[in-house]
């Protein structure tokens, strides 16, 4: 047995255990309300006051331009919502996201967000106070996030719990019971989330989620420099922060010596690893490897590793393709699982180990998680469960909902205004075209973004 085999056998022995797409989760929140891939029935009633109160108001960049406030800048408003019969009286509502918000101003369905704590304290569904309401608007099948949160899931990294909400809206004077359709619910990531899931200590932890840096930078010695990588947990907590600055000052200024000898000591590379191969064969471009957000960071002590953690998955599996063709996103190159400048992985690819760790991460979800029987059953199982829900909002939903699956004669979806692939022959062309680099027979296509 080689050096390489030997390697290759302890890495598989020390990640597999993770490497379950079916794991079971153990919260009674989502078993109790996402049993059986139970879909939530929400009611929500606006004022028209209250309405127009949550439109983002315009203002001014830095550069002076004129500009929409987005996602955490979006204001609550009181509603009345209701949610599979449970009443929620003066809940919290406002809009969410970026692009999907953008693409949804002619449209009543937009993505949402609900607090019931917001205004009225104490009001919980199952202990729980916050959904995420994604609006699905490039992904009329609505699975797209649920099936890759499951696999960066199998790859070896928590990530947020999905399901799904069938919407009622009613606006006075603009909507009255008006059918919105299916939304995807995803977990809130706070405190609680931070605590079950991440092993983290409000107290010692920092949860950053960068929005405002294309590449991560060291911003120098001063801990409150980095309030600009948007901590969302742990904004007091210094000596993690210093932890922080610590990291990025390796990756940025250290020299190839000393950040291939330390960086493992500090960057979690077996889940980085992970997370690189399920973005490669999602080709989930709409990430850290491609635009400046959608992922968090997390640090749980002043001694810990850095992770990086997915997030806003929704153009998953090709659906943002830089203007390309979408089947040049199911050819993407698997050897350079980046496409904007990222130090640390232009680094890491340098040495000898990472590669490696990355390539293992790659084959084995390709053998185990990314394949046609465990999605494509994984995409039966979901279509069982919308589908009765589906036929009450008529056969346009239906025949929508089928094309975002299949697609039609060429693959592509066209009930979506992008030239998309459906999520099956996406799947398919995506197998192939890694199984033949893999195997040395292709290179795959080089992306790059476009300004």
């Amino acid at each position: 047995m080689n050096g390489y085999t030997i390697f290759t056998s302890l890495i598989l022995s020390v990640i597999a255990p993770a490497l379950s797409i079916f794991a079971e989760d153990n919260d009674a929140f989502w078993k109790s309300v996402y049993k059986d891939n139970h879909v939530l029935q929400i009611e929500m009633k606006v004022s028209r006051e209250s309405w127009e109160s949550m439109q983002p108001q315009r203002g001014k960049n830095a550069r002076g331009n004129q500009r929409l406030d987005f996602a955490n800048e979006f204001n609550y408003a009181k509603a009345e919502i209701t949610i599979d019969g449970n009443p929620f009286p003066d809940a919290g509502l406002r809009f969410k996201g970026n692009s999907s918000y953008r693409f949804s101003r002619g449209s009543l369905k937009k993505p949402f967000k609900i607090d019931t704590n917001r205004f009225v304290k104490g009001q919980k569904l199952h202990g729980r106070t916050k959904l995420n309401l994604s609006n699905a608007f490039l992904d009329s099948a609505f699975m797209k996030e649920k099936l890759a949160y499951e696999l960066y899931r199998a790859a070896g990294l928590p990530t947020p719990q999905t399901g799904w909400a069938n919407v009622v809206l009613s606006v006075d004077g603009l909507a009255d019971k008006k059918p919105l359709g299916i939304y995807v619910i995803i977990e809130q990531m706070d405190e609680r989330y931070l605590k079950e899931n991440l092993q983290g200590d409000p107290q010692q932890s920092i949860l950053t989620k960068p929005e405002s840096l294309d590449d991560w930078e060291y911003l120098g010695k001063d801990p409150d420099a980095y309030q600009q990588y948007n901590i969302k947990i742990g904004k007091t907590n210094t000596p993690t922060i210093q932890r922080f600055m610590e990291i990025m000052r390796l990756i940025q200024t250290a020299s190839d010596r000393e950040f291939a000898e330390k960086i493992e000591d500090y960057v979690d590379l077996d889940k980085l690893a992970g997370y690189l191969a399920a973005t490669s064969l999602l080709a989930n471009i709409d990430s850290y490897v491609g635009m400046p957000h959608n992922y968090y960071l997390l640090l749980n002590s002043p001694q810990d590793k850095l992770k990086l953690l997915p997030w806003d998955v929704n153009e998953a599996f090709g659906t943002f393709t830089l203007g390309r063709p979408a089947e040049q996103l199911a050819n993407w190159e698997i050897n350079r699982p980046w496409i904007a400048r990222r130090k640390l992985l232009e680094r890491l690819f340098e040495t000898e180990q990472f590669p490696k760790l990355y390539r293992i991460a790659l084959i084995d979800l390709m053998k185990t998680a990314f394949t046609e029987k465990q999605i494509f059953a994984r995409i039966d199982e979901y279509k069982n469960a919308l589908t009765p829900v589906i036929q009450k909002l008529g056969n346009k939903a239906l025949d929508s909902f089928e094309m975002g699956i299949e697609g039609d004669d060429r693959g592509r979806n066209l009930a979506v205004e992008r030239p998309t692939l459906a999520i099956k022959p996406f799947v398919k062309q995506r197998i192939e075209s890694v199984e033949a680099q893999l195997e040395g027979a292709e290179n795959g296509i080089s992306l790059s973004r476009r300004r």
